[in-house]
């Protein structure tokens, strides 16, 4: 007015706020008359300009949000989230790489990009856990988030990376699995063999190693060992059970086959593990009974006294004695051993019966009789008490001859 006119008045200048990170920015500010309100011999007055500079307050980045605050995920192929924003909005897009240390333990989303419009909205990253085979327990790896330089806003691609550290829970457990063939495993006493297999349940971070042990080599003997390595452990590898023969009537006998692992040759994460049992039956193949073998096949005997012989031998082993009565159905001829005993050391061993003439006067011609051997079911292991007799036909060649003598008194008549 024509009364402040010579009073200096100030002009206060405001930085506006963006979010563009554009750097320190330079406007013109312009004083000029309106004319159409002011003293008209103002009006010709030129306008006059001053520069102004805007200093940025926005700073190229992003912002990463853990849920909970940490990222965790398992080998069942659970997830877990993280959230990134970009922290000013760029002038064109900005691609950002999410990369994982490990992917045998983690995967993540691997690509998301921002615009311009929607710089400030919060993507999620999506991390899933990677299952692997190998009892390695909970394992850290590393997420790194980078900007993607070729392809984003230059005022970006001096933003320094950021990371994520990510555990993964292990789901992998030391053991063994045992499959026996039909779902049972017998054998028997002839050599007869069954199999079962055994594989690893996870994966080792060096060899196992499985004892196998029969609790009665007697009746089944197995493999003794096998060896799983990291490159082997899920193939099944299988274990033979073979019978063992014995000479006792013991009927079938159960037994038991250990697997167990070997400590100090296997993998420590496999120590702990428990013992697996596998039973193993064993079918006998002995049958109690005797053979009789006689000499050159048949048995024959003169009355003046002549003997033969045949051999008796158990066909298995007693648990206790066995003894065998031996009786000729003709005595007046022929006679014969009357018992035989035979202990379970002796058992195998062929006993000897001889058979002997006996003389009558009668002129009979070869005379057949029977010589019955039987067991003493009494006096014997009850093994055998169902043993059936045997016989052994003998036959007598008579030595009297028909005929008269004639004795003269004092030698004549």
């Amino acid at each position: 007015t024509s009364a402040n006119w010579d009073t200096a008045q100030t002009v206060t200048v405001t930085g506006v706020d963006d979010n563009l990170v554009d750097g320190t920015q330079n406007s013109t500010i312009s004083i000029s008359v309106v004319d159409v309100i002011s003293d008209d011999t103002f009006d010709a007055v030129a306008s006059q300009t001053f520069s102004a500079s805007i200093t940025d307050d926005d700073v190229a980045g992003f912002t990463i949000v853990e849920l909970e605050g940490s990222t965790a995920v398992d080998e069942s192929g659970t997830t877990d989230t993280f959230t990134v924003v970009l922290n000013a909005q760029p002038s064109s897009d900005v691609a950002l790489t999410i990369t994982s240390s490990d992917t045998g333990e983690a995967t993540v989303t691997s690509l998301i990009t921002f615009t311009s419009a929607n710089w400030d909205t919060a993507q999620t990253v999506t991390v899933t856990g990677v299952d692997d085979d190998l009892i390695d327990g909970t394992i850290s790896s590393t997420l790194t988030v980078a900007v993607l330089d070729s392809i984003s806003d230059d005022d970006f691609d001096g933003v320094a990376d950021q990371t994520v550290s990510v555990s993964t829970t292990d789901d992998d457990i030391a053991g063994f699995t045992v499959t026996e063939t039909e779902g049972s495993t017998s054998v028997t006493e002839d050599g007869g063999t069954d199999t079962f297999t055994v594989v690893l349940n996870a994966e080792p971070l060096s060899d196992v190693v499985l004892s196998i042990i029969s609790s009665d080599t007697g009746e089944a003997t197995v493999t003794s060992s096998l060896t799983f390595t990291s490159a082997n452990w899920d193939t099944a590898q299988t274990v033979t059970v073979t019978g063992a023969d014995d000479d006792l009537i013991d009927g079938t006998v159960s037994s038991t086959t250990t697997i167990s692992i070997n400590d100090a040759s296997s993998d420590n994460n496999f120590d702990a593990v428990a013992d697996h049992t596998v039973s193993v039956t064993t079918v006998d193949d002995d049958v109690a009974g005797f053979t009789v073998a006689e000499t050159e096949g048949s048995t024959g005997v003169t009355e003046a006294g002549g003997t033969d012989t045949f051999t008796v031998v158990l066909n298995a082993q007693p648990d206790s004695n066995v003894v065998l009565s031996i009786i000729s159905s003709d005595t007046g001829e022929a006679t014969v051993t009357g018992t035989v005993t035979f202990t379970p050391a002796n058992w195998d061993t062929a006993q000897t019966v001889t058979v002997t003439g006996a003389d009558d006067d009668l002129v009979d011609g070869t005379v057949s009789s029977t010589t019955t051997i039987s067991v003493v079911d009494a006096a014997s292991d009850n093994n055998f008490d169902g043993v059936a007799d045997q016989t052994v036909s003998v036959t007598t060649t008579d030595d009297d001859v028909a005929g008269f003598t004639v004795a003269e008194t004092e030698g004549s008549t």
